[in-house]
C-alpha cells in the first residue's frame, strides 16, 4: 500500500511538470501528452485492484491475451524509443564547437519587436560564443509570424549588437518559418559563401540534435551552443522533451518519404 502512494506521489509531480507550462500560456502537443499519460498512470494507481482484475479477467481468453500482450509490447517498444531519442539528444547538446566556421541562431518566438525569454536566452549564449572568437560569423534565422511586429531574425541581429557584436558578423535570414526551413536557408547561405567546414548551432539543448539532424542532411557538421537553462526554464524540460521526440519522428518520417 505504502509503495502505491509513493507512486501516486511521483505520478502526481509529473503530471504538475507537464501542466506548469499552461499557467505560461504553454500548450502544445509536448504537455498534452505529457498531462494525458501521467493521468492515466494516476488512475490506474488509484484504482490498481480493479484495473489488476480487469487484465486478470481478460487474459483468461484469448482476445484479451493478444490484447493485452500487444498493449505491452506497444508500451515496452515506446519507452525505449523515448530512451534512445533522449540519448541521441544529450548527445547532441554536448558537443562543443572547436573548429566552426560559422554560427547559426535558430530563431524562437519574438514579443513584439523584443526576443521571448527563451530566443534571449539563445542569443545571450550566442553573444558570448561570438564576443570570445572574434573571427566568426553568425546567422540569425527566423521569419515573421502573423502576431510579431518584426522578423525573429531583425530582433536578434537587434538584440546581438546591444550586446556589442559587429553588424558587420550577423547576416539575417528572414524568410523561414520552420526548424527545417531555419536550416535549409541558413546552409544555402554558408554555401553560397563558400563555408563547407563545421558551424555551430545555438539553441536549446533540447532541440540540439534535431538541429543536427537536417543540418547533416544539407552537408554540414554540427557542434552546440546551448542557450543557458534557469530554473524557469528547467521546470519546462518534460513539456519540450515530449514535443521534440515527435518533431524527431517526424523528421524520421520526412526522410522515408523523400
Amino acid at each position: 500500500m505504502k509503495l502505491r502512494y509513493i507512486f501516486l506521489a511521483v505520478e502526481i509531480v509529473i503530471m504538475m511538470f507537464f501542466l506548469l507550462p499552461v499557467f505560461s500560456n504553454i500548450l502544445n502537443p509536448g504537455n498534452i501528452a505529457g498531462m494525458f499519460i501521467s493521468a492515466v498512470l494516476i488512475l490506474i494507481t488509484v484504482f490498481w485492484n480493479k484495473f489488476k482484475e480487469l487484465c486478470e479477467n481478460m487474459f483468461k481468453h484469448t482476445g484479451g491475451k493478444i490484447v493485452i500482450i500487444s498493449v505491452s509490447v506497444i508500451v515496452a517498444a515506446g519507452i525505449i524509443y523515448a530512451a534512445v531519442l533522449t540519448g541521441l539528444m544529450i548527445n547532441a547538446c554536448v558537443k562543443s564547437p572547436e573548429n566552426s566556421q560559422a554560427v547559426v541562431v535558430l530563431g524562437c518566438k519574438v514579443k513584439g519587436d523584443s526576443p521571448s525569454r527563451m530566443l534571449r536566452r539563445r542569443l545571450d549564449a550566442a553573444a558570448e560564443f561570438l564576443s570570445e572568437h572574434e573571427d566568426v560569423f553568425c546567422i540569425v534565422s527566423g521569419g515573421k509570424g502573423d502576431d510579431e511586429q518584426i522578423s525573429e531574425a531583425q530582433a536578434m541581429q537587434t538584440y546581438l549588437v546591444q550586446k556589442g557584436i559587429s553588424e558587420e558578423r550577423i547576416i539575417m535570414e528572414d524568410q523561414s518559418v520552420s526548424t527545417y526551413e531555419n536550416l535549409e536557408n541558413s546552409c544555402r547561405i554558408l554555401k553560397e559563401m563558400g563555408i563547407t567546414g563545421d558551424i555551430a548551432i545555438v539553441t536549446d539543448g533540447f532541440h540540439q540534435y534535431r538541429a543536427g539532424f537536417i543540418a547533416d542532411r544539407f552537408g554540414y557538421d554540427t557542434s552546440a551552443i546551448n542557450s543557458v537553462t534557469d530554473f524557469y526554464n528547467a521546470t519546462m524540460t518534460p513539456t519540450y522533451y515530449v514535443r521534440e521526440w515527435m518533431a524527431i519522428t517526424n523528421e524520421y518520417l520526412k526522410c522515408l518519404k523523400r
